[in-house]
């Protein structure tokens, strides 16, 4: 889960916003309010994402299950950050994500280094690195005690 209190200035706390909103189920409601208008979302091996319709879109049309079937199933996402590190208006993470289906499996797991880039106090641009064998990776057994 993103801890805000990991952030060491205001950049990288809006980088972690935007995270935090994805662990809460919140990103629809986010990216309007954290991002630039022309906003680009890349992730490794997809078309990118150029501006907040486009966004949008996706994301209320099934969000990336539609590009990667592995996370169809997928009823909620959270991350564990393992560091971060920022210049001026670029901040840097590396994160280990996880799809999660309702019943407790973990259907993709990429470990990630993103790139936030900020532009007038919002996000302008999200670039996430990470191998695409995660799209046929196995999902893992479900997980004891999740909720």
């Amino acid at each position: 889960m993103i801890d805000l209190d990991d952030a060491n200035n205001a950049n990288e706390r809006l980088a972690l916003e935007i995270f935090k909103a994805m662990d809460d189920g919140r990103i629809v409601e986010a990216v309007p309010e954290l991002t630039t208008e022309d906003f680009v979302w890349s992730n490794s091996g997809l078309p990118d994402l150029k501006g907040q319709k486009e966004v949008l879109d996706l994301l209320m049309s099934g969000g990336f299950g539609n590009e990667i079937p592995i996370i169809k199933e997928m009823t909620h996402f959270t991350a564990d950050l393992v560091s971060i590190a920022s210049n001026g208006n670029v901040v840097f993470t590396e994160r280990v994500d996880h799809h999660w289906s309702a019943d407790g499996r973990d259907l993709m797991t990429p470990h990630i280094c993103g790139v936030v880039e900020i532009r007038d106090g919002k996000i302008s641009r999200l670039h996430d690195f990470y191998d695409t064998a995660v799209y046929h990776q196995k999902p893992t057994a479900v997980q004891p005690g999740f909720t």
